[in-house]
């Protein structure tokens, strides 16, 4: 009853295996492994309600709701057990440690400052006719940064210059944020939706047999009236 979830929630893993580390990953496949053996549990159930020939129309309708709400404090179980709220910090590909981070941080600073070093003595005319096509493009990050981060009394290039360039940098920050929305995706935000949507099609399936939408099906070996 939970395929449409299993199907979504392999989907899930298998992005997971792509974005997350392998231990990340490995706490997704085990949250599908367990919705899948609610699946079972909830198809069992609703196998033994339907095969037992004395449970009338209504009888029947309330023993399945009774095994979808069964279901639904199973997943509560689940999720709980599932230790996902430790799995926030856990690291993406796109978001290193803090300790990596900062390392990054110091090379990219040096590698900063040895790029101003090389451009000074370089007037601005000079820095413009080797770098202005490649640095008002947005292609050259480094160099960009390099100069748009250099202490106060030090610039480069004029004010009317470096605002262009503050532009730039800021589209270019903001169309890469777009393009790479996988940025601060945790095992958790796995996780939490695979729980969210099994919830839901428990909630679906309970709301089903309570409004009576289900097609009414007559128990094995009943008569109808007027038949002998």
């Amino acid at each position: 009853m939970l395929t449409g979830v299993i199907a979504k929630a392999n989907f899930i893993f298998k992005d997971a295996q792509q974005r997350l580390t392998v231990q990340s990953a490995d706490a997704v496949e085990k949250v599908c492994i367990s919705i899948e053996n609610l699946n079972n549990f909830l198809n069992q159930e609703m196998d033994r309600i339907e095969q037992d020939p004395k449970l009338s129309y209504r009888e029947r309708s309330n023993a399945r709701r009774g095994a979808v709400e069964q279901a639904g404090r199973k997943l509560e179980v689940l999720k709980d057990r599932s230790n996902y709220s430790n799995l926030v910090q856990d690291s993406s590909p796109g978001l290193p440690e803090a300790s990596a981070q900062e390392e990054d941080d110091l090379l990219k600073f040096m590698r900063e400052r040895e790029i101003r070093d090389r451009l000074f003595g370089m007037t601005e005319a000079q820095i413009l006719s080797h770098f202005g096509e490649s640095l008002f493009d947005g292609r050259n990050q480094l160099l960009l940064d390099a100069i748009l981060n250099a202490p106060p009394g030090f610039e480069m290039l004029s004010e009317s210059n470096l605002r262009t360039l503050r532009r730039i940098r800021a589209k270019t920050r903001s169309e890469k944020a777009v393009a790479e929305p996988q940025d601060g995706y945790t095992a958790a935000d796995s996780i939490m939706e695979i729980f969210l949507l099994a919830k839901k099609e428990l909630d679906h399936l309970r709301k089903e047999e309570l409004s009576g939408s289900r097609t009414k099906k007559q128990p094995a070996g009943h008569r109808g009236n007027g038949v002998k």
